[in-house]
């Protein structure tokens, strides 16, 4: 377990909070500032991104896209930690680096220790989003779909309004995410059910039971 007092090589860790909710990004400050350890670091837009040294960065999902053009400009890109994202679909675009996935209502401790973990190298995963991805605490896998591997219950939704006929822009304004989320997800809908295009998808997906004729 991490030490919630602990820093990292004996120094402040230094975090940055990205999103899109000014009073999201205030709610995430304060919890982690609940840690004596963190230094939540404002960017500044015209601050020198070779200047900033950053131990972390915490991000809802819905500013993702952002988050990573922002680590991809950085001299060293630092670990994640995203709030609200699934490991499966969410993890092509953040490098080869620790990173942690939480629920979207993690409370301080939670919060402080996916920081200190990525900090320190490791990857965390709530147990609710490893529960969603097939993880099990006794190192057992949980077995596949026998039509083939489970879709999230976000996918989902998503391939159910895909089956409607609705386009990526559509399904992100009902879903209340962004576009760039809707295309991860539907890539990973694909990839599942070994589809070459949606109308294929839907096809395979009704014919195996997971959407109503």
């Amino acid at each position: 377990m991490i030490d919630s007092g602990m820093t990292v090589a004996n120094h402040v860790v230094r975090v940055a909070v990205i999103s899109g909710y000014p009073a999201v990004h205030a709610g995430i400050s304060v919890l982690l500032r609940s840690n004596p350890g963190i230094d939540v670091i404002q960017l500044d837009g015209n601050e020198a991104l070779g200047a900033i040294e950053l131990d972390a960065i915490v991000v809802d999902h819905e500013s993702l896209e952002t988050a990573v053009d922002l680590a991809h400009a950085l001299p060293q890109q630092p670990p994640f930690v995203v709030l609200g994202a699934e490991p499966e679909s969410d993890w092509p675009d953040l490098g080869t680096g620790p990173v942690a996935f939480l629920r979207n209502g993690a409370d301080a401790s939670e919060l402080v220790a996916a920081v200190l973990g990525v900090a320190n190298g490791l990857i965390v995963i709530d147990p609710e989003i490893a529960g969603l991805a097939g993880l099990r605490w006794n190192g057992v896998i949980a077995p596949l779909d026998p039509a083939g591997e489970i879709l999230t219950p976000r996918e989902m939704e998503v391939l159910n309004l895909v089956a409607n006929g609705l386009p990526n822009k559509t399904i992100a304004h009902q879903l209340d995410i962004s576009e760039h989320t809707v295309k991860f997800h539907v890539g990973s809908i694909l990839t599942k059910l070994d589809a070459a295009s949606r109308t294929e998808a839907v096809t395979i997906a009704t014919r195996r039971g997971l959407l109503a004729v």
